[in-house]
């Protein structure tokens, strides 16, 4: 179970102060929770420099959960939850409905009524909450990975594609 209440933290959007505590998040819970049900390949492009250039690439709109430091975040682009972290230390604690319920308040708040996210296929513990969280799996697909630009390998994972009316 986590060490954090989940009264004491709060979610604001992303500064500049906050990059580097999230790109580590990020990269240590995409090992966790990914590197065992990925291609061995793609591993040798998720080292903690390419997760500094995908986090420059990206458009997504970033939040993080934070008392004290970074806890997690929730990022999102047009009707989509793109990604979803927490650090290990503060699971259990109800940041991660936290923060996806925050995902969806600001996806709703533009307009956005059909929420769509999508998790990689044996990610257990995540399909588990998101289906807890009252997100429908929608349909099964290969997707391919994100690798550094310049890189001409592709690499292919089952991808659940799930949805939620938001309200």
């Amino acid at each position: 179970m986590g060490t954090y209440f989940q009264a004491m933290v709060s979610i604001r959007s992303l500064t500049f102060d906050d990059r580097d505590e999230l790109i580590n998040l990020w990269h240590n819970g995409w090992h966790d929770a990914h590197a065992n049900i990925v291609p061995e390949g793609v591993l040798r492009y998720r080292t903690l420099e390419c997760f500094e250039e995908w986090f420059r690439g990206s458009a997504d709109q970033f939040h993080v959960a934070v008392d004290n430091g970074v806890l997690g975040f929730v990022s999102m682009q047009g009707s989509e939850i793109v990604k979803l972290y927490v650090d290990p230390t503060a699971r259990g604690a109800g940041i991660a409905s936290k923060l996806l319920f925050h995902g969806e308040r600001e996806l709703y708040n533009e307009g956005v009524t059909d929420g769509v996210l999508l998790c990689t296929a044996g990610n257990a513990r995540a399909q588990r909450f998101y289906n807890r969280e009252g997100w429908i799996l929608s349909e099964t697909f290969p997707d391919r990975l994100w690798l550094p630009d310049g890189v001409s390998e592709e690499y292919f994972v089952d991808t659940h594609r799930y949805e939620k009316k938001l309200n």
